[in-house]
């Protein structure tokens, strides 16, 4: 394990607890990073929040491909956004996947993170054939004198906000339901690689991203807000997501590129309002505002880029709005 960066000062040894796969960082995952922030506050406590590269239900189910609302590095950005000072990732294993329940609240929620204080869901599950529940927390949690609160579910629009529903919304372009769910725009993180030079030679400059294997993309234009940092300086992007002045505005393409170049795979493409010098592996982390258009198959080069002009323009009303 490898503990995330501390943003707290002079605390209490010991770390109130939050667990779970928070995939998405949705209005239910904020629920549980309010309450753990608060309680470690009351105590004077490190707030952390434990969770996984890979959801262990994805892992448990080897039918099932990758299908992830967040990446380690979206996740942490987000989880950290809302307060928490430490973010703890588990690459969750078959040797992990045996471990019994009350082993698991033992020596790793007890011995290794030193728990004086458990956060989770009403539906959470865990250990070997997801044998442990919040009720057996509460129990055990009773006998080491820990407390432990368990949270319900919570409902946008009469329905319970899960990760299965929002990944339900991007894959069908649904953007305005996800976004409200989700309760933040979607989140998309990618290093900066070489591109073919397309975006320059129509008067457009992009930087082309990289996003890690199972990201979930939904096809489209939108107009973007984005923070970005040196190749080196990851841990200087994820204390500095979120904030105005380190913010960048511009519009971001996910698709194939049927126009000029059709690819079999989506490519990430960023165009910054503001010029920025080289890029070249920097990392990125791009917010989606709006949908702008659908993408599609233009049929001339001057039409394409007659499109962009007027997606650039259409985004900055977008921002200029949003001001108003």
């Amino acid at each position: 394990m490898k503990p995330g960066r501390l943003t707290s000062g002079r605390l209490t040894p010991g770390r109130l607890v939050t667990i779970g796969s928070f995939d998405g960082v949705h209005r239910g995952h904020q629920a549980l990073l309010a309450r753990t922030v608060a309680e470690a506050r009351k105590r004077n406590l490190r707030s952390l929040a434990l969770t996984f590269t890979v959801p262990p239900k994805m892992f448990l189910e080897s039918h099932s491909s990758l299908s992830l609302l967040s990446t380690p590095v979206e996740k942490e950005c987000l989880i950290r956004s809302f307060g928490i000072d430490e973010v703890v990732s588990l690459d969750f294993s078959s040797q992990m996947a045996k471990m019994r329940s009350f082993e698991f609240f033992r020596r790793v929620l007890l011995e290794q993170l030193k728990a004086k204080g458990l956060v989770v869901g009403l539906d959470f599950r865990f250990g070997a054939e997801r044998g442990g529940g919040a009720h057996d927390l509460v129990r055990w949690g009773c006998d080491y004198e820990i407390p432990v609160w368990v949270i319900s579910p919570v409902r946008y629009s009469q329905k319970i906000v899960s990760s299965t529903l929002i990944r339900q919304f991007i894959r069908g372009n649904r953007l305005r339901a996800a976004t409200h769910f989700l309760g933040h725009p979607y989140v998309i993180h990618g290093t900066v690689v070489k591109g073919n030079g397309i975006g320059r030679s129509l008067g457009f400059p992009t930087a082309n991203l990289k996003v890690a294997p199972g990201k979930i993309l939904p096809k489209g234009v939108y107009a973007v807000e984005a923070w970005v940092a040196p190749e080196r300086s990851l841990p200087s992007l994820l204390s500095g997501f979120g904030r105005p002045g380190k913010r960048r505005r511009g519009v971001c393409n996910i698709g194939l590129r049927p126009t000029l170049l059709k690819k079999s795979e989506l490519s990430v493409e960023v165009h910054f309002f503001e010029p920025v010098k080289k890029m070249e592996g920097h990392h990125v982390v791009v917010q989606l505002m709006h949908l702008l258009r659908e993408e599609k198959k233009f049929s001339s080069k001057e039409a394409l880029i007659k499109a962009i002009a007027n997606d650039v323009k259409r985004g900055r009303a977008c921002f200029s709005c949003h001001k108003k």
